[in-house]
């Protein structure tokens, strides 16, 4: 009998990579095979007891069909991902649902994602844990909120958590999209290019837990990988800043049925909207820590010696950057008076600080006042060189400062979520 449609448009397999999880694997091996969903298990050179494990499980007649792929040595878990994803394709699956064997996430939600996953077959389907109940390292929190702020500026997608192991991949998507990141950084370059491609993304609300510090395998290198995670944002932010736009997978069609794109104005009247902004902020903690980054962006750039074209940097940046233009434009203000002499000045000490090693002294400022008014030479120099190290001051101090400020403000009430809450992808 030939596959109906629904089966040719959506077969899914569960991608489990593992890395010395010995003491977990099986039984999230058998709590996935109770979800009746096949697997392919991905063996990324364990070195405790995987191998043997896993050999003894497989002899066993399973209730759903089982692959089983090993790496000789450890490549990460991005390898190991990809390793998963391209056995799915040889086998005929359509998406991959990736999870853990650590434990930590249920198999019996996997039906959630699944579903979802399953009436839009083109989504990347992103489980999210609550932030609220979180009781996993601090850094683990503070990495997942600056992780979701550079998703924010680089795509617009508004995702409350951007590392959350549990995912449905349309294989479409993994095939057509070019992701170099390594380890763990793979899991967040493909949100952002999924975005970029046209991808919708939907989140679901999944339960996590964490063991206690003696039982947790953790794989994550602290410095290393932390210095990948930043690399990985700075190159994507720097793609998002170029104006020309990205190749798309999927166009987006939402609007298909209501007619013709609104006009330019309309468009620019809600990007604009004060009463945007101050929803977002009401409601969810990404948008907070995006109106942060907005306004120390702004005090940026009121320290650059570009009078004249501040408003229209803060105006690109914004929108490029997927922020609301008026905390940018609010923060590029800075630079009048009377702080913006106050800062020239402080800029040119800095400078010359830095260029000299040593401060001016004030016959050197008497004598140089017929340079300054022209900002030639040496003054000026220490002048750009010194605005961007104050700039930078003022970014640090305004982005912190706005997030203790914005700890007042409480937060909207919202509904409990069900199976499928859009991730707004591609607004801002």
């Amino acid at each position: 009998m030939s596959p109906t449609t629904d089966e040719t448009c959506f077969r899914p397999v569960a991608v489990t990579p593992t890395y010395n999880n010995a003491g977990t694997l099986i039984d999230v091996l058998s709590r996935i095979e109770n979800q009746g969903v096949p697997i392919v298990v991905v063996n990324d050179g364990s070195t405790d007891a995987t191998a043997e494990r896993l050999a003894a499980w497989t002899s066993e007649p399973r209730a759903v069909a089982v692959e089983v792929v090993t790496h000789p040595q450890n490549r990460g878990k991005s390898a190991a991902l990809q390793t998963g994803f391209a056995r799915a394709r040889e086998l005929g699956y359509t998406h991959a649902l990736s999870i853990d064997t650590d434990g930590q996430l249920d198999p019996e939600e996997m039906p959630d994602l699944l579903e979802v996953a399953r009436r839009e077959p083109r989504a990347l389907v992103v489980g999210y844990r609550d932030a609220s109940t979180h009781n996993g390292p601090a850094r683990s929190m503070l990495g997942r909120r600056m992780s979701n702020l550079g998703i924010r500026l680089a795509c617009g997608a508004k995702l409350e958590d951007s590392q959350c192991g549990m995912r449905v991949y349309p294989l479409a998507l993994v095939e057509g999209v070019s992701c170099r990141g390594q380890h763990f950084v793979f899991e967040t370059e493909i949100i952002t290019r999924a975005a970029w491609a046209g991808c919708p993304i939907e989140q679901v609300p999944v339960t996590s837990r964490y063991f206690p510090p003696n039982v947790r395998v953790s794989h994550f290198r602290p410095v290393m990988d932390t210095m990948l995670c930043l690399r990985l944002h700075a190159r994507l932010l720097a793609r998002s800043l170029m104006p020309w736009p990205h190749r798309q997978l999927w166009q987006d069609a939402s609007a298909a049925d209501d007619g013709e794109r609104p006009a330019w104005w309309r468009r620019a009247l809600r990007w604009l909207d004060p009463r945007r902004l101050w929803h977002e902020l009401r409601r969810d903690s990404v948008s907070r820590w995006s109106f942060a980054t907005g306004l120390s962006l702004g005090t940026l750039i009121a320290n650059l010696p570009i009078y004249g074209f501040q408003t229209l940097l803060s105006l690109y940046l914004a929108k490029r950057l997927h922020l609301h233009p008026l905390p940018v434009v609010t923060g590029s203000h800075l630079s009048m008076p009377p702080m913006g002499p106050v800062l020239v000045v402080a800029a040119i000490f800095v400078g010359h600080l830095l260029l000299e090693g040593r401060w001016p002294t004030g016959i050197e400022i008497e004598g140089r006042a017929s340079e300054l008014v022209s900002l030639p030479g040496r003054v000026l120099l220490a002048w750009l060189v010194g605005s961007v190290l104050v700039g930078v001051a003022c970014m640090a101090v305004t982005f912190v400062g706005c997030l203790a400020l914005l700890r007042l403000l409480p937060m909207e009430e919202r509904p409990a979520k069900g199976g499928g809450d859009g991730g707004e992808a591609g607004v801002g």
